[in-house]
């Protein structure tokens, strides 16, 4: 599956000035919920499914062919379980950015918690402002 094009408008430029501090209950729990959907993923994309954001669900869905579990499996995330340590959050209001190691996952604040948006997400350029480009992404 080719990757898809994240383009981060809310989270480039004003993350610099809107970063909620290290060890925030923000970050943390940004932290937490990316920590989840990337130790769930490859052993159980169902139960990952319940991680996504709504619009998230319903693309990677449409990838899999109306199942989102089938979508996320044809994705190729290979994140594995990463330790708390591995993990650095970046928060700006209700969107986070968690990065481990070359890979980040995108997340928004719903209701209900933090919902990923995108993952498996990588630069492949050195200018900030061009998108990432993810393996899993909403519309």
């Amino acid at each position: 599956m080719p990757l898809g094009r994240l383009g981060v408008l809310v989270l480039s430029a004003p993350l610099a000035v809107a970063i909620a501090g290290c060890g925030s209950p923000e970050s943390e729990a940004a932290s937490a919920a990316a920590a989840r959907f990337l130790d769930v993923v490859s052993e159980d994309p169902g139960a990952a499914c319940d991680l996504l954001a709504p619009p998230t669900v319903e693309k990677v869905a449409e990838e899999g062919g109306g199942d989102c579990a089938a979508g996320l499996q044809s994705a190729g995330l290979s994140l594995g379980s990463p330790a708390a340590s591995e993990l650095s959050a970046e928060v700006a209001g209700h969107t986070a950015r968690v990065t481990v190691g070359r890979q980040t996952v995108f997340l928004s604040l719903f209701d209900d918690g933090w919902k990923v948006l995108a993952a498996g997400c990588e630069r492949r350029s050195d200018d900030q402002a061009e998108p990432y480009d993810c393996a899993v992404q909403g519309d």
